[in-house]
């Protein structure tokens, strides 16, 4: 044995000189990581649920062949896009995905708010 103590959470003893400065640190810069990644993944969920939106308006677009075409397109994909994926892709927010291209169409997006 070497002589050095575990330091276990929960188990009373002395702090390390600087404990609390290394611990806030590291405490704050974990915090920013979560922060950053999560605006990050929302902002990538975003951009993918409005080009989902856009092929599934491209698609229905290119494929009047029947009154309910549509409709059967965003049922089917529900199916096959949740036994692949899982939640998130009922006909409903299909439906939504397809609003929000319709709502915000490539002309309406801008890098800049200047370029308006």
């Amino acid at each position: 044995m070497t002589g050095k103590t575990s330091m276990r959470p929960g188990r009373a003893g002395a702090l390390p000189a600087g404990y609390a400065g290394i611990h806030g640190d590291i405490v704050e810069l974990l915090d920013s990581a979560r922060r950053t990644a999560v605006r990050r993944v929302n902002a990538l969920m975003t951009a993918s649920y409005w080009a989902i939106g856009q092929r599934i308006v491209d698609a229905e677009q290119k494929g009047r062949r029947r009154a309910g075409y549509g409709e059967q397109l965003i049922q089917r994909l529900s199916i096959d896009l949740t036994a692949r994926f899982g939640r998130g892709f009922s006909a409903d927010n299909l439906e939504n995905m397809r609003g929000f291209f319709l709502a915000y169409p490539p002309s309406a997006i801008s890098e800049t708010v200047s370029r308006k």
